[in-house]
């Protein structure tokens, strides 16, 4: 009996291990298996108590078939036994109607009770968790829309602060991107920031000639005398005449023994 007591709602409770299942999946209990946990020795006065049982079940309306189904007779040996395959609110009822001077009765009655309940709660805890997981799903859903506003919100924020002083653009030679003024860099920074421009459209890095002064001062000659090979024969005249006059008039200057000695 305290064995009873002690496991009347747990996994290892003894009406748990008589509980069977039917190929719908609906938990039954078969009457004489019930019988010795509720404390009859007697088919006859179980029985008794069964069909109270059923007359409980017929006066509050419900369909006695549904919670006592009579099974056919089986012998074992001697006279054929009858029993009954009971619902758990038919075992339920049973043990409201059972002897009450019987511990096992009453252990009967708290367990049934608590499962009968859960039974019928079970609908409503069920939308209760479906309600519960789709407000989970939608706070999910909005977290997960903040957070790409917050990702672009922070992208927004890095395009309108300036960039470290040491930041390189990608796709520049770290070289090339040393030897560039501040001014230019401070440039290509904004560029990067707000066109995303690179100096390769393939990723390469951007090498810039190397120009030595000597190879400028050759670059400006070869320029110089292009423009002077571009110049006419009658232009180079008149310059070569402009130079003379503008030497006569310096020679003239000078003292008249100097002048003797002026070269044309």
């Amino acid at each position: 009996m305290d064995a009873i007591t002690a496991t009347q709602t747990s996994p290892d409770s003894p009406f748990d291990q008589i509980k069977k299942i039917d190929e719908q999946g609906n938990e039954y209990w078969l009457a004489r298996d019930l019988m010795s946990i509720l404390g009859y020795q007697q088919w006859r006065q179980f029985s008794d108590t069964i069909s109270r049982a059923i007359a409980a079940c017929l006066n509050i309306g419900h369909d006695s078939k549904k919670h006592f189904l009579r099974l056919p007779a089986k012998s074992s040996g001697g006279r054929p036994r009858e029993d009954f395959q009971l619902s758990r609110y038919g075992c339920y009822l049973t043990a409201m109607n059972g002897d009450s001077r019987k511990s096992e009765i009453a252990t009967a009655q708290n367990y049934f009770a608590i499962k009968t309940r859960e039974a019928e709660l079970a609908p409503q805890n069920s939308q209760l968790l479906a309600q519960l997981l789709e407000r989970l799903q939608q706070q999910n859903k909005v977290i997960e829309e903040q957070g790409q506003a917050l990702a672009q919100l922070q992208a927004q924020v890095q395009t309108l602060l300036p960039p470290s002083s040491d930041f390189m653009p990608p796709g520049w030679d770290e070289d090339v991107w040393r030897s560039l003024p501040s001014q230019d860099k401070r440039h290509f920074r904004f560029l990067f920031r707000r066109r995303n421009f690179r100096p390769s459209t393939k990723n390469e890095t951007l090498a810039l000639p190397t120009v030595t002064t000597e190879q400028m001062k050759q670059r400006q000659s070869d320029e110089i005398e292009r423009l002077v090979g571009e110049v006419s024969p009658e232009e180079k005249q008149q310059l070569q005449a402009a130079k003379l006059q503008a030497l006569r008039e310096f020679w003239s200057q000078a003292p008249q023994e100097d002048q003797e000695n002026m070269p044309f």
